[in-house]
């Protein structure tokens, strides 16, 4: 069986996102051809017919409808890769950092003491988990 052209695997040079702000254009699970019909999650394609999207661009216009990055989630690079609690046993060792918005409410806690720091992954999910950066005496 012969698959149609809407579903054609790409191959070769042209697994790369044609999006121009892509981060990582030629790296991805998966790459998309938009035909412009589609309307996947409710979204008007059609200014997208022809593109190729890696796995990440897709999913952020099927989403929201916009291939551009909110500043929410701007990648966190070079120096400010440092988690700026006072405490934090390893503040440049983590495989992800997170900046603080004042209006998060990840995990029902209240961020806006933490509005604009950089928290590594242990004190994020700490601070997500109990609502306080401090380690809790555990013996």
């Amino acid at each position: 069986l012969e698959r149609g052209n809407r579903y054609k695997a790409i191959v070769g040079s042209e697994r790369r996102c044609t999006y121009g702000a892509c981060e990582h254009p030629s790296v991805s699970s998966q790459f998309y051809r938009i035909s412009g019909d589609s309307v996947a999650g409710g979204q008007d394609w059609s200014s997208l017919a022809g593109s190729v999207l890696c796995q990440a661009c897709y999913m952020r216009f099927q989403r929201g409808g916009t291939l551009e990055r909110g500043n929410r989630y701007k990648a966190i690079v070079g120096s400010e890769r440092r988690c700026t609690y006072g405490a934090c046993e390893h503040p440049s060792v983590s495989s992800q950092f997170y900046r603080i918005s004042g209006d998060s409410v990840a995990g029902g806690q209240d961020w806006s003491s933490l509005a604009g720091s950089v928290l590594c992954q242990a004190c994020y999910m700490r601070f997500q988990r109990g609502g306080t950066l401090e380690r809790g005496n555990r013996y």
